[in-house]
């Protein structure tokens, strides 16, 4: 007969543990999540006489056990392809945000920036080196011909007394706080 009280009492101390979480979850996208978990969590409660009546005393963390013994082989697999993804995730974001902050770094002088590729340590911490593309942009509209001829792009290794070589590494160097041996910048003719 304790076993009884006990099995009502658990499921009525549970009750009031959902109903308390059910006024505190927040109307909106979690509520349905939150009461499908709680409903879940409820009809295990409910059927735990029934491990006895059957006569098997499998504890309620092997009842999923098919679910977790496929999931268990792949766990160190799934561990490292996700540690993978999220360190090549956080690496992308990490250039684009530092592609556009030198964008419009030199887009404010009227430099352009056709490529950039950096060099940073493993935490993300600290930017190691910058390789830059840039070229003058052209602050006058050019007039378009009749006949539209796109201009070629040549890469071309500056003499080291260009002035827009210089301008670069300084702006670069100023913000990233990185000496000027590191960052290196190619001039491409348009």
């Amino acid at each position: 007969m304790s076993a009884l009280f006990d099995y009502l009492r658990n499921i009525t101390y549970y009750l009031l543990f959902a109903a308390l979480v059910g006024l505190i979850v927040p109307t909106g996208k979690y509520k349905k999540f939150v009461s499908l978990v709680m409903g879940l969590v409820l009809l295990v409660l409910m059927l735990q006489p029934l491990r006895h009546i059957i006569g098997t005393e499998i504890p309620i963390t092997q009842w999923f056990a098919g679910i977790m013994s496929q999931s268990t082989h792949q766990a160190d697999d799934s561990e490292s392809s996700y540690l993978n993804w999220r360190d090549t995730y956080l690496a992308v974001a990490f250039e684009d945000q530092l592609k556009a902050q030198v964008e419009g770094l030199l887009s404010r002088n009227n430099i352009y920036l056709h490529e950039v590729a950096f060099a940073y340590t493993q935490d993300f911490s600290r930017i190691t080196s910058i390789s830059l593309q840039v070229s003058r942009e052209e602050t006058t509209p050019q007039r378009v011909p009749f006949i539209r001829i796109e201009p070629v792009q040549i890469e071309r290794d500056a003499p080291p007394d260009d002035p827009l070589i210089d301008e670069v590494k300084n702006l670069i160097a100023g913000f990233y706080n990185l000496p000027l041996t590191h960052i290196y910048v190619k001039i491409i003719d348009t």
